[in-house]
């Protein structure tokens, strides 16, 4: 995006900034918001607050405060923006995609921030953590919810006053990364303005069998990458509730518990090579930076396991790369129906790849971790507005 780009762009992105309006404090705040939208879009090194006042010709103190003081509704941001999206790039069989991303900071103020795994920097470091939702189609994809996650240090009595320089209300808990996506995507599911099937993420969702249930309960098909060493069996567990001789005093027993003829759990990973040759399909994705990319793809009826016990019956998909001595091999679990085929569960599966692509391109696009905001507050209207930004860009290079 070039500054004539942006100036061509004007007229567009006045429409598109008017559907925001409402949830500004008065014109003032609107007035902030337009210019920090253009400035997130401007060819900028460094998309920081100073940077880009001196760009849009703002005060840095108003723009400053606006971010992290003002109490504008970023959350209502959010619902508008799921509805374009929604118009822009909904499709019947949509998917909600889940991962996080890492911000390296320095210092201890940063609101949540702290020593913690980030698969982004690929170590664990300083640094903060979004958990985020993206939307993908056959028509585009782009990021559509964020949540800051907060690691439990803060939480202890003695983080009371880090939590209050840094803006976290006290009505803010302690929720797991997990429990995080799962309260995005309730809230996705209830507004209704992204349509959309299937639901998908990488392992870290994907292990979660809570996140699994969660899906299923709403009604929809997960495509959830797992690890290789999940366990599952490919035979009826058989689990059976213990019979007991009718004088015996006491509660009889209610719970399913295996049985003698009850065949052990295998791991994933243990089922690539038993997969007959003939039932590996060869599956063009479009998907990386590379263009498209060809797969090899297969499937097998099993029964997960959850808590050590018996789960619902789905399906194990397998990837593996193709033409390489060392293949990469990926798994897949997913409550899809028998009728539906294996090339649109690999294509559901493997959408999670976008949300990664979208990472990318909003961190170098739109300034997604340019930010030096310390405050709760500022973080979510930071990102909210960059993702907003990221959505007009999308929706630009579709038309």
């Amino acid at each position: 995006m070039t500054e004539n780009d942006l100036k061509e762009l004007m007229p567009q992105l006045e429409v598109y900034h008017k559907r925001f309006h409402s949830f500004f404090c008065r014109s003032e705040g609107r007035q902030w918001s337009r210019k920090y939208l253009i400035g997130l879009m401007l060819p900028i090194k460094r998309k920081n607050v100073e940077n880009i006042a001196e760009e849009v010709g703002a005060p840095p103190r108003k723009l400053q405060e606006f971010l992290s003081g003002s109490p504008w509704d970023d959350e209502g941001c959010i619902e508008e923006h799921q509805r374009f999206v929604g118009e822009m790039f909904g499709a019947p069989n949509g998917v909600l995609i889940f991962d996080d991303t890492g911000f390296l900071k320095k210092g201890d103020k940063s609101a949540g921030v702290g020593r913690q795994y980030s698969g982004t920097l690929g170590k664990t470091d300083n640094c903060q953590v979004g958990v985020f939702m993206s939307y993908a189609s056959v028509h585009g994809h782009t990021l559509v919810d964020r949540r800051l996650y907060i690691m439990s240090q803060w939480f202890e009595d003695a983080a009371k006053g880090r939590r209050k320089r840094a803006g976290i209300p006290s009505s803010v808990q302690f929720k797991t990364k997990i429990e995080l996506a799962m309260e995005m995507l309730d809230k996705a599911h209830k507004r209704g303005h992204l349509l959309f099937q299937w639901v998908s993420g990488d392992g870290a969702y994907g292990d979660a069998h809570e996140f699994r249930k969660f899906v299923e309960g709403m009604g929809k098909w997960y495509c959830f990458e797992v690890h290789g060493d999940t366990h599952v069996w490919t035979d009826d567990p058989a689990w059976k509730v213990p019979t007991v001789p009718e004088k015996r005093r006491g509660r009889k027993p209610k719970l399913p518990k295996p049985t003698e003829e009850s065949p052990a759990a295998v791991i994933a990973s243990s089922l690539e090579s038993s997969v007959p040759q003939n039932e590996w399909q060869r599956i063009c994705l479009r998907e990386g930076d590379k263009g498209p990319r060809e797969f090899e793809f297969a499937r097998l009826r099993v029964i997960e396991k959850w808590n050590g016990k018996p789960g619902p019956v789905s399906w194990l998909m397998i990837q593996r790369t193709l033409g390489v001595a060392e293949k990469e091999i990926k798994f897949y679990l997913s409550n899809a129906p028998e009728t539906i085929s294996l090339a649109e569960m690999a294509w559901a599966g493997c959408k999670r790849w976008s949300i990664e692509v979208d990472f990318k391109l909003a961190k170098g696009e739109v300034g997604l971790d340019h930010y030096e905001l310390t405050k709760y507050r500022g973080w979510y209207h930071h990102i909210t507005l960059s993702i907003l930004a990221l959505a007009f860009l999308k929706a630009v290079q579709r038309q």
